[in-house]
């Protein structure tokens, strides 16, 4: 499989003509996270071979970069962030990046309780390893950039959102549960499927949550990954 094949079909599977409902965020309560602890967390556990299953059935083969790491924030904090990072002597890749989710959570059900925060927030890339600034605690989640381990072994962006291949608000809550994840919604009317987004307190990151819900419960899901295009 060519991997910018992969990407294109990925992104076109995902809305992107979000705006955001507001520059309001007084009103928005920002998730809870907690402080990584290094050696807990089960993204530590990346020195071996990873993949996912694309299309339910294929597996897809990468190796986790300690070079460069994905992020999200809301915007609100961009500039806090921004200093945090010179201060250890990093910064954003994309300075005037307005790269969001693409979720449009009014078009949706089985819509998530912070779905317009998530909505609201902001992607981006740090020249790191994600170990390295997770602790910040404006950044929300950060997954290290994964390279792919067939084909033209193309470095790509880590991700914190997952597509799952259900419309049921059944399923989604007890994989929010179980995950601690957080719902954004389903898009039940076309492509029959439904969003939700990781954070520093979930287990473990996109990739492992994927991997896990095929394994364990035989639940369609990939990572929502992005391409150099973006």
């Amino acid at each position: 499989m060519r991997a910018k094949s992969l990407f294109i079909c990925m992104m076109l599977a995902m809305p992107l003509g979000f705006t955001a409902c507001s520059n309001d965020t007084e009103e928005v309560l920002e998730p809870e996270v907690q402080n990584t602890v290094k050696g807990t967390d089960t993204r530590d556990v990346d020195d071996g071979t990873y993949w996912w299953l694309w299309s339910k059935s294929q597996k897809i083969h990468f190796t986790y970069l300690d070079t460069k790491a994905w992020i999200y924030y809301h915007p609100s904090n961009k500039e806090v962030i921004i200093q945090k990072l010179a201060e250890r002597g990093l910064e954003l890749v994309e300075k005037d990046n307005n790269f969001k989710l693409g979720y449009y959570p009014p078009i949706y059900t089985n819509i998530g309780e912070n779905a317009y925060f998530y909505a609201e927030c902001e992607w981006n890339e740090v020249a790191a390893s994600y170990k390295d600034i997770i602790d910040i605690p404006e950044i929300l989640d950060a997954c290290p950039n994964i390279q792919l381990e067939e084909g033209t072994k193309e470095e790509c962006r880590g991700t914190s959102a997952i597509y799952v291949y259900t419309v049921s608000n059944e399923v989604l809550q007890e994989i929010a549960e179980e995950y601690k994840v957080h719902i954004v919604g389903t898009e039940d009317e076309i492509l029959k499927i439904s969003y939700v987004i990781c954070d520093k307190n979930s287990k473990g990151n996109a990739f492992e949550i994927c991997r896990d819900l095929w394994g364990k419960n035989h639940i369609g899901a990939e990572p929502a990954l992005g391409g150099e295009f973006l």
